[in-house]
């Protein structure tokens, strides 16, 4: 799994790339998390466009990153979800816990 940074108007995209489970969800969960707690991000959207699997620590681990921005007022979301992924989300019922974007177009300004 690969993980890169980048902004998108006002918001800090978190690039993900390759699949996520227990293997490297710590990585993920450190990358994220030690971003939130910089303090300077008001809006945090994890594109998942490159990601074919996400197991239930993965999922753990957003679930996690939406709580904590949450709290810090901030706001978070994923984009551009494969259908696999999506599916995984939806059997959770977590596809109406998360704002899904499909594309950057569709982040607000």
């Amino acid at each position: 799994m690969d993980i890169s940074f980048g902004d998108v108007g006002n918001h800090k995209v978190v690039r993900v790339i390759g699949d996520v489970d227990l293997y490297n969800v710590g990585d993920l969960k450190r990358s994220v998390f030690e971003l939130i707690d910089e303090g300077d991000t008001n809006s945090l959207v994890i594109d998942m466009a490159n990601v074919n699997y996400i197991d239930s620590s993965g999922v753990g681990a957003l679930v996690a990153a939406h709580k904590k921005m949450k709290t810090q007022g901030g706001k978070f979301g994923l984009l551009g979800l494969t259908e696999d992924v999506l599916n995984i989300l939806k059997l959770a019922t977590l596809d109406q816990f998360f704002k899904i974007y499909q594309s950057e177009a569709e982040l607000p300004q």
